[in-house]
């Protein structure tokens, strides 16, 4: 299968899984603060301190989806278990699933329930073609706020020296890094707590870029999240936009997740099912 034609929609319908509905808590956002002048290695660790923690994380979300002309908003619901699965499951009427959404460390699975189809995939097929892009830790890392190395399972406080780092305003630093294989450039803008702004991913021989925006931080489990994130997903033929708010995040809840293919589904492209979201 030709993924480097669809990665912009299977990216796009990766963020979808984990939508996000607006939380109606009084909680209040942190406010934006001032970077603090750090030598790279107290920047980094920082950062790591700093990160959401979690064994299990569990989320009602509101997604709103743009291409070109064509638009769609959903509830959807997300469930992570750390560094071993995400699921994500679109519920547009009534919360009846239409698409589910699943990836672990070695697969990728898309359910249509309305037609019964369904894609799998392994990673490593999907990571050929688009090495950074679509690996299980780089989704899971943005979901979650989290920085990433390429091609690393874990990021330890020595990573520092894997990126150029600099200050590019009073208010970010920036930390800039390339994946050896591929070639994609990634970045973490960070802000003056230490949380992560803005990630980017550029793919300049091909012109695939990622930017994936964090808002409006609460405190869950005393560590900063945000609750609303932007994704822009951009090639030299298509740009597609998501805007996803949580909700009802519940934290290190007792489960497990798994996916099972009905047999009566037969097996389908990527591109046939992505249709459904993102055709013009």
């Amino acid at each position: 299968m030709n993924f480097r034609k669809h990665i912009i929609s299977l990216l796009c319908i990766s963020v979808i899984v984990l939508g996000l509905h607006s939380c109606k808590s009084k909680r209040q956002m942190i406010a934006a603060a001032p970077v603090e002048e750090k030598v790279d290695v107290d920047l980094f660790t920082d950062i790591l301190d700093n990160q959401f923690n979690f064994k299990t994380f569990s989320s009602k979300l509101n997604l709103n989806l743009s291409s070109g002309t064509k638009s769609l908003s959903s509830k959807a619901s997300l469930r992570i278990v750390k560094d071993k699965a995400i699921q994500l499951s679109i519920q547009p009427l009534f919360g009846v699933e239409m698409l589910r959404v699943y990836a672990d460390r070695d697969s990728l699975v898309l359910l249509d329930r309305m037609n019964k189809r369904y894609v799998k995939e392994s990673i490593e097929d999907v990571k050929r073609v688009y090495p950074v892009g679509f690996d299980y830790k780089t989704l899971q890392s943005l979901l979650t706020n989290q920085v990433f190395v390429s091609g690393q399972t874990d990021v330890i406080y020595s990573d520092y020296k894997k990126f150029s780092t600099g200050l590019v305003s009073d208010m970010h630093y920036l930390l800039r890094s390339v994946d050896k294989e591929s070639g994609i450039e990634y970045s973490f803008t960070i802000d003056g707590n230490d949380r992560i702004a803005l990630t980017c991913l550029t793919e300049p021989k091909d012109n695939y870029s990622m930017n994936w925006k964090y808002d409006d931080f609460v405190m869950e489990a005393r560590k900063a999240f945000p609750r609303k994130m932007d994704v822009a997903l951009a090639s030299t033929k298509r740009r597609v936009n998501v805007g996803l708010e949580f909700s009802g995040i519940t934290l290190d809840e007792d489960f497990d997740l798994q996916v099972s293919i009905p047999g009566s589904y037969t097996r389908a492209a990527i591109s046939d099912i992505v249709k459904i979201l993102t055709n013009n």
